[in-house]
């Protein structure tokens, strides 16, 4: 399934494609692959996190057929969300606050349908 926003896609679609779901769940099964109290969590975290958010791009445009730049941009921004909900590598560098993670993802999960529309044909 292409994954390219077009015009005849209603907000649910929109949605499901605004989410890279595939990348979501690899950094789980990674995170889970990682034993807690670990003395390297912090840099094999942010070195995941910045190997599958610069994937986000490639994986997009190279097996979903996505070609719009705004869409690239926000779904990878999306990982980007998905990640700081959980804490990932943010909770080492004490910037992660659990209430503003759960609040951000609800928010940016339901605002980014309005803001990424279908590419010009």
């Amino acid at each position: 399934m292409a994954r390219q926003i077009k015009q005849e896609n209603n907000y649910q679609s929109r949605l499901l494609k605004l989410i890279p779901s595939e990348i979501v769940a690899a950094y789980l099964v990674i995170i889970g692959f990682i034993p807690e109290g670990y003395v390297h969590s912090k840099i094999l975290l942010t070195i995941v996190t910045a190997i599958l958010l610069i994937m986000v791009p490639f994986y997009l445009i190279t097996f979903m057929a996505v070609k719009g730049p705004l869409q690239i941009i926000f779904t990878s921004l999306s990982f980007l969300v998905w990640v700081y909900s959980m804490g990932g590598p943010f909770v080492y560098y004490g910037i992660y606050e659990a209430v503003i993670g759960s609040v951000l993802l609800v928010l940016w999960t339901l605002l980014i349908p309005f803001v990424v529309k279908p590419e010009p044909a």
